[in-house]
């Protein structure tokens, strides 16, 4: 299973287009590793994980196309994790002679109901959507897919987050949320991953529908008492904010003592 990192910043992109703090200006000079597109996650050639308005970008950026995606899953309608102007491009109008595959786009029911207002024929640009909720079990194509509810913009709308697995490897990507309702937690019970990828959004900040430092954790303590690991597992911490996390070299002096790994725009990792 190869995962490519797309993005790996939270809403407002790192650095932010009108900001000029401290991070936000040393991540312009310096770039590299520091330079975030809003988060998305590729599995192998054929899966993705939200479609956010850095998608264009991060695909050229990374010579990538996504015309073979067929499996997509979608956390939550905020606008960093689901731009439906992705969606038009693939009509035959912009594909030319070789439209794409039918992809089988998954989401919470308001990301289905957005899609089908904004699209009300699926079929000219080659999707079907499917709306799930939390603890959803179901297979696409060599998938076999679960949604796990999200804490994260309670009030509003439903979030999720997936967890992943073909024959021999399973991933768990969780970002938007803040630490595992209870539900969730009982749910992932008895699980085990090769890769757990885990937003860590505010750093020194605190939201208690995001993770920060503590909470993170927090967070990977209770996963590894769960035995949620598989021999050899990795935690990798994703989805920063530049107000309260540093630059890419500071955050892995924090996460990497404590045996987790921190994503970059365009990190591959084959399990």
């Amino acid at each position: 299973m190869r995962l490519l990192f797309l993005g790996t910043a939270a809403a407002e992109g790192y650095p932010g287009i009108f900001c000029r703090c401290n991070n936000c200006t040393q991540a312009r000079l310096l770039g590299g590793r520091n330079i975030r597109f809003r988060s998305a996650l590729l599995v192998n050639e054929d899966l993705l994980i939200d479609f956010g308005p850095d998608l264009l970008a991060s695909a050229m950026r990374f010579n990538q196309s996504l015309w073979s995606v067929t499996t997509g899953l979608v956390t939550h309608t905020h606008s960093d994790h689901f731009y439906t102007g992705n969606f038009g491009m693939r009509g035959d109008f912009f594909t030319g002679k070789l439209p794409p595959p039918t992809m089988h786009l998954y989401g919470p029911r308001d990301v289905t109901n957005i899609l089908e207002d904004t699209f009300p024929d699926l079929k000219a640009i080659h999707l079907e959507s499917h709306f799930v909720t939390a603890f959803d079990n179901w297979k696409n194509g060599r998938y076999t897919i679960t949604a796990y509810r999200a804490f994260h913009a309670m009030e509003s709308l439903e979030a999720v987050f997936y967890s992943v697995e073909d024959e021999q490897h399973s991933i768990l990507y969780a970002t938007d949320t803040g630490s595992f309702p209870e539900d969730t937690r009982q749910a992932l019970m008895g699980r085990s991953f090769d890769v757990i990828i885990l937003e860590e959004t505010m750093g020194e900040g605190s939201y208690e529908q995001h993770l920060g430092f503590d909470s993170f954790f927090e967070q990977v303590q209770w996963i590894r008492s769960a035995g949620m690991l598989r021999s050899g597992g990795r935690v990798i911490s994703t989805h920063f904010s530049h107000s309260g996390n540093p630059l890419h070299e500071k955050l892995e002096a924090i996460f990497n003592p404590h045996d987790v790994e921190v994503a970059y725009d365009g990190l591959e990792i084959n399990v």
